[in-house]
């Protein structure tokens, strides 16, 4: 099978909420992402059992996309603390979209970034074992 992501709808814009978590807002619009599946024959198929194994996770890259900077140093320079908050896992849904259309998308409605800067936004489809 060969499997295709597509962002459907990603953020231009976000806050940061640097050190106070609490005021953290998700980037708007959220994210939405696209699965398309085909067989080897280039046919989309919709394999309903595999579905529920089929999940995408987020990652943050720098503006050129070379380099993951999901996490940052530590004030106390140990360790490492996340940059990219919120939910950064998610399932595969089966909705319409805005033509009407059926397919397979992934949300990720509360995504936020702790500092300034410029970013790319990674996703990564995963199957795990049954």
């Amino acid at each position: 099978r060969l499997y295709h992501l597509e962002v459907v709808q990603q953020p231009q814009r976000a806050a940061e909420f640097s050190s106070y978590p609490l005021s953290r807002l998700p980037v708007t619009p959220p994210i939405i992402v696209r699965l398309d599946i085909h067989d080897a024959s280039g046919n989309p198929v919709v394999p309903e059992a595999e579905l529920p194994f089929l999940i995408a996770h987020l990652s943050l890259y720098n503006e050129n996309g070379l380099e993951r900077v999901d996490r940052s140093p530590t004030q106390s320079g140990f360790g490492s603390a996340p940059v990219l908050y919120g939910n950064l896992v998610s399932s595969v849904e089966q909705l319409e979209d805005l033509q009407g259309n059926r397919g397979l998308f992934f949300l990720f409605p509360d995504v936020s970034i702790q500092w300034r800067g410029r970013y790319q936004l990674g996703i990564t489809l995963l199957q795990i074992s049954r």
